[in-house]
């Protein structure tokens, strides 16, 4: 037994000595060879792994014993204290190391394509963004050309067809025509607090501004009736005003609302997206579009303000003072037609009335128009180149006064007004109802809101003014009109009316 035991002993002591000699010959080849012991890599002598030495004396990769040390300050080799600050690089020529100056110089091309590529890419975005917004200029400059080149065919068969008219009649002028006005639908809007109409020709769709309800909070936009085949109601459309709207404006694609809860909206009523929300400093009580820069939108605020923005740098806006401390009530952007060479910003108060000469972005020139006070209302048409004032004395019955825009360039600007006619109407409005010139059938009509009898008020102009020449009776308050290709569309606080006009 105790020979085994010895043999067993002899057997051990061979195989350990073998370990040992096994061990000191791999320590002794990693040594001799020209590779960094930590990650068996060869040396270089430039880039991340070039060769440096420890303050002990022993040969790294500098990358591979940056990341030893930062976890252990010892040297992997003898274990003697070892710091990063203490490496050194060693230029010996009996190491043997990989050149690696050509691959250090294709990462350095390589990173300096890719800063190369991404500052072009930065520029292309850039040019990308001037491209679309330079293309959303050109469609509303189409949208305008179209809609101006559309006006004046019309404008030259009003005259053509006047013409024949007269020549056709020796006699006199041509007989006024009949009024024909008959009911055709209402559609109830029971949530009520309806304020304004807006008509879309290319959808034949009717907007209407209205609260919608729900459990958390009430929310305020605008009602879609479409015209075409049966009248219906098709969508609400939510603005996500939080205040009642006072005004809505249409260009293009875009609604432009405004509201008392003191914000500017547009909103994409194709796409069904906001697109545009700016903060003003005051309720908002009208607003308007400039059609010769889509990106330029007017806010009137019931300070006698008005803010312009530019859609393209909204925080940075422009206020013009009527120096006037009632509401801006109607605002309208007149642009340059045949009967009128210039183009800018019709504003009205109640105590004060005005144009904007628009010049540039950041310039308007101020020309106050001689308008009396209690004014409620002014509305233009182009067409005619008529405005028509509404006024609400205190004591006297409703006053409608219909003008003629006169402008002079020579030799300087200059706006007036040339009273045509003056009509008087219902001694109670209670409301701000909004006036409306419209021509239908080669005629021209004033349509007012008769408050006493529940019901409108229509003017031929070239019929005498002593009396209005068609009364209709609509058993509410309108306080908005409209006149589309086959309605006339009056607007109560909970009702839309609409009647065929032949």
């Amino acid at each position: 037994m105790i020979n085994n035991l010895t043999t067993t002993v002899s057997n051990d002591s061979e195989t350990l000595n073998n370990i040992c000699q096994r061990c000191s010959s791999s320590i002794k080849q990693v040594e001799d060879d020209d590779v960094c012991p930590i990650c068996f890599e060869q040396w270089t002598i430039s880039g991340q792994h070039r060769v440096v030495s420890t303050y002990c004396g022993h040969l790294f990769g500098k990358i591979c014993i940056e990341k030893w040390l930062r976890t252990t300050p010892n040297c992997p080799q003898c274990q003697s204290r070892a710091k990063r600050r203490d490496l050194r690089r060693i230029y010996c020529r009996t190491i043997q190391a990989v050149d690696t100056s050509e691959r250090d110089n294709a990462i350095r091309e390589r990173d300096f394509e890719r800063k190369t590529r991404r500052k072009l890419e930065y520029e292309k975005a850039e040019q990308q963004l001037a491209y679309d917004t330079l293309r959303e200029q050109f469609k509303h400059l189409q949208i305008e050309n179209d809609r101006l080149l559309k006006l004046t065919q019309r404008m030259n068969n009003i005259e053509t067809t006047t013409n024949e008219s007269l020549r056709l009649l020796p006699n006199g002028p041509a007989p006024i025509p009949s009024i024909n006005i008959q009911l055709e639908t209402v559609i109830k809007i029971p949530e009520g607090l309806c304020r304004v109409l807006a008509y879309v020709p290319s959808h034949q769709w009717l907007f209407i501004s209205q609260p919608k309800n729900n459990a958390l909070h009430r929310d305020y936009g605008i009602k879609k009736i479409n015209l075409v085949n049966n009248i219906h109601t098709s969508e609400y459309i939510s603005l996500h005003h939080t205040k009642p709207i006072r005004d809505i404006q249409l260009h293009g694609d875009f609604i432009l609302s405004c509201s008392w809860d003191k914000t500017l909206r547009i909103y994409n009523y194709i796409e069904n997206t906001s697109t545009l929300v700016c903060e003003c400093t005051a309720q908002v009580w009208s607003c308007a579009w400039n059609f010769d820069d889509p990106n330029i939108i007017y806010a009137g605020l019931n300070n006698g303000q008005i803010q312009v923005f530019d859609r393209r740098q909204v925080h940075q806006n422009e206020t013009l003072s009527l120096s006037s401390t009632s509401p801006i009530l109607c605002l309208e952007y007149i642009t340059k037609n045949s009967n009128f060479n210039s183009s800018g910003l019709l504003v009205g108060s109640n105590d004060k009335s005005g144009f904007y000469q628009y010049i540039s972005n950041h310039e308007h020139h101020f020309y106050e128009l001689p308008l009396n006070k209690n004014l409620f209302g002014l509305h233009y048409n182009a067409t005619t180149n008529h405005l028509l004032a509404s006024f609400r004395p205190q004591s006297n019955p409703t006053r409608y006064e219909l003008y003629k825009l006169i402008i002079k360039s020579d030799p300087s600007f200059n706006i007036s007004l040339q009273l045509i006619q003056t009509f008087i109407g219902s001694s109670i409005n209670l409301i701000l109802s909004r006036s409306k010139i419209l021509d239908k059938n080669f005629q021209i009509y004033i349509i007012t809101s008769d408050n006493g009898s529940h019901g409108i008020e229509l003017w031929n102009i070239r019929q005498s003014i002593d009396k209005p020449s068609f009364k209709l009776s609509t058993q509410c308050d309108i306080i908005d009109i409209c006149l589309t290709q086959e309605y006339l569309c009056l607007l109560a606080d909970n009702q839309i009316r609409l009647y065929k006009w032949t």
